[in-house]
């Protein structure tokens, strides 16, 4: 099965685990980058009041074809319980019609449960059909365990 990994990462956790899965199910990896990235640290006052009210944010051109992959990625942060406004704007943009789509966040909580729901109904809106979900927890944890939950996350979609 063709995979694309779509993630925004301001820190760098969310890129290791789309890094980890696109290595794993040898899928093409996809960066989402905002055209005026929001200075530290009101990234995560404004940041996080976009992602609330489910704003989308202004991303860069994306330059792969999303309808050549049958199942697609979708890494994000979560930000006040919700997905980044970067990955709002990818969602908006694009239409799912026909794909599985998995998210999967990194946060520093351990609820994931509102930001699924959250983006769940975006990604449906927009004709996808959510073919499960991860969430790992980057809190106080080593890049390597991050990368490994990552690597263990893979292997259920590697079929």
């Amino acid at each position: 099965m063709k995979s694309l990994v779509v993630y925004y990462s301001l820190t760098g956790k969310t890129r290791l685990v789309a890094e980890a899965i696109a290595e794993a199910l040898n899928a093409t990896l996809l960066e989402i980058e905002e055209r005026r990235p929001i200075p530290f640290p009101f990234v995560y006052l404004s940041g996080g009041f976009a992602a609330f009210t489910n704003r989308g944010s202004k991303i860069n051109p994306i330059d792969v074809d999303s309808k050549q992959y049958e199942r697609i990625f979708v890494g994000s942060p979560v930000w006040a319980s919700r997905p980044t406004p970067a990955i709002n704007s990818f969602i908006y943009q694009t239409n799912f019609e026909g794909r599985s789509v998995i998210p999967f966040f990194t946060m520093g909580g351990d609820d994931s449960k509102k930001a699924l729901a959250n983006i769940t109904a975006k990604i449906e809106k927009r004709q996808g059909k959510v073919a499960g979900s991860f969430a790992i927890t980057s809190y106080k944890v080593s890049d390597g365990q991050i990368i490994a939950r990552a690597k263990e996350a893979a292997r259920t979609y590697s079929s």
